[in-house]
C-alpha cells in the first residue's frame, strides 16, 4: 500500500484498509499535522536565534580585537617606561633593546624577567644591549660635617650670700671652704679676685 496520505488524510484512506490501518493512518496524520505546527512556531524563533548567534560572533569578535589591541598597547607602554627608566631616549636604541629582550628565554620552570628587571643587571646583559646604555651613575658619598656637641656651661645656681659678700670688706684671710664656695659661681671669683690681695696679706700677717 503507497502511503498517500496527507493532513485531511482521513479523506484518503484506502477503502480497502482494516480499522485498524485506519486508525493508525489518522493518528500518523495527526502526529505530523501537530509537528508542522510546531515547525511552523519554531521558524520565526529560529531565525531570530540566527540574528543573535550572528550579532554574538561580531561581538566576540569585537571584544577579542578589541583586548588584543588594549594588551599590545600596554605591553608597548611598559616597554616604553622601562626603556626611559633605563635612561635610553633614542629610538633606535630602544628598538634594538626591545628587540633583543623579546629574543629572552628563562630558565626551565622559571618566568621571563620584566624588561625593567632585566636591564636593571647590566653586567649579565649582551654586549649589544650594554653598548645603547648610558654609563651608569656615580654616586659620591656627600661627606657628613660632623659637629661637636657642645655641652653648655653648668651653671651653679648664685650663692645668697654672694651679693652681701661682695661688698662687705674682708676682715682677716680667708677659710678653704670661703674660697671654695666663692670659686662655684661667677659672681664669687670676681670677689675673689677682689679681695685676694687682701687675702694673701692677711695670710702673711
Amino acid at each position: 500500500m503507497s502511503d498517500t496520505t496527507t493532513d485531511d488524510s482521513t479523506n484518503e484512506i484506502p477503502d480497502d484498509a482494516t480499522p485498524r490501518a485506519k486508525e493508525r493512518i489518522i493518528a500518523l496524520a495527526a502526529e505530523r499535522t501537530a509537528l508542522r505546527q510546531q515547525l511552523d512556531a519554531v521558524g520565526p524563533k529560529l531565525a531570530e536565534v540566527t540574528t543573535l548567534q550572528a550579532q554574538l560572533s561580531a561581538a566576540t569578535e569585537t571584544h577579542l580585537k578589541a583586548a588584543a589591541e588594549w594588551a599590545a598597547k600596554e605591553t608597548a607602554w611598559q616597554t616604553d617606561r622601562a626603556l626611559l627608566a633605563a635612561g635610553i631616549t633614542d629610538p633606535e636604541a630602544a628598538d634594538i633593546i626591545a628587540h633583543a629582550y623579546g629574543r629572552v628565554t628563562p630558565a626551565e620552570g622559571a618566568d621571563k624577567p620584566s624588561l625593567a628587571t632585566w636591564l636593571q643587571d647590566r653586567a649579565a646583559l649582551p654586549k649589544g644591549v650594554q653598548a645603547y646604555l648610558p654609563p651608569a651613575a656615580t654616586t659620591t658619598p656627600t661627606p657628613t660635617a660632623t659637629t661637636t656637641k657642645t655641652e653648655p656651661a653648668k651653671v651653679a645656681p648664685p650663692n645668697a650670700n654672694a651679693g652681701a659678700g661682695s661688698s662687705a670688706p674682708l676682715n682677716g684671710p680667708l677659710s678653704a671652704a670661703e674660697i671654695t664656695e666663692m670659686m662655684r659661681t661667677p659672681e664669687g671669683i670676681e670677689r675673689y679676685k677682689k679681695v685676694r690681695a687682701a687675702h694673701l696679706s692677711g695670710l702673711r700677717a
